[in-house]
């Protein structure tokens, strides 16, 4: 994919700043999103209540669509942000950061699930087992171009991460960083196998 510059228009300032992500879970569900394991962000919307009425209005008013574009921002070398454009129930703009390194993880989640649940932090150390039942909108993210040039920039930012924190020389760097993926992405591929696929054969007569 050939990064090219795009300015991104908002409606308001706060739409310009990417909204905190305050933790993070993996959620499966038989018969949703084809059992995929996806990423589940709590978010700060302490500055963004038209977040919060967004997730609320999507809850009573059912599926809504959304267009999604991976970038940076300018000047944010390390970081890779997803942008979200929401055109229904509510017009709703968003910035999703995250750190390459750090949480790269969660970036190659999403695109391996091709989506994401986001939801609203009740407080600042949130965790989603302190209210599971919580409403939360699932958001589809398709296949836009992005997987190869991901693949290079993950091994290449978690390797220098790894040498920097462990010291490590760059051939091990190297490796730590393709086993510390490739062990990640056996457990992102998990999928919560459909009902049908639990009978035997005598229940499918």
């Amino acid at each position: 994919m050939k990064a090219k510059k795009t300015e991104v228009h908002v409606r308001a300032p706060r739409e310009r700043k990417p909204v905190r992500i305050v933790s993070d879970a993996a959620v499966s569900t038989r018969g949703t999103h084809g059992g995929r394991m996806l990423l589940l962000l709590i978010l700060d919307t302490s500055d963004r209540p038209d977040i919060e009425e967004f997730i609320r209005a999507h809850q009573s008013m059912g599926p809504g669509d959304v267009q999604t574009q991976w970038g940076q921002i300018d000047g944010h070398d390390r970081t890779i942000a997803l942008f979200l454009t929401f055109i229904r129930p509510v017009e709703l703009f968003m910035i999703l950061e995250f750190d390459i390194a750090t949480q790269g993880f969660m970036i190659d989640q999403i695109l391996t699930a091709h989506g994401l649940y986001i939801c609203v932090a009740e407080r600042d150390d949130d965790r989603l087992a302190m209210n599971p039942d919580r409403p939360k909108v699932i958001v589809e993210v398709g296949g836009i171009g992005f997987d190869a040039e991901w693949d290079k920039l993950f091994h290449k930012h978690l390797a220098k991460y790894l040498r920097d924190t462990y010291t490590l020389s760059r051939a091990d760097a190297r490796r730590g960083a393709r086993t510390v993926i490739a062990d990640w992405r056996k457990f992102g591929h998990f999928r919560m196998p459909d009902v049908r696929d639990c009978t035997g054969p005598a229940d499918r007569e």
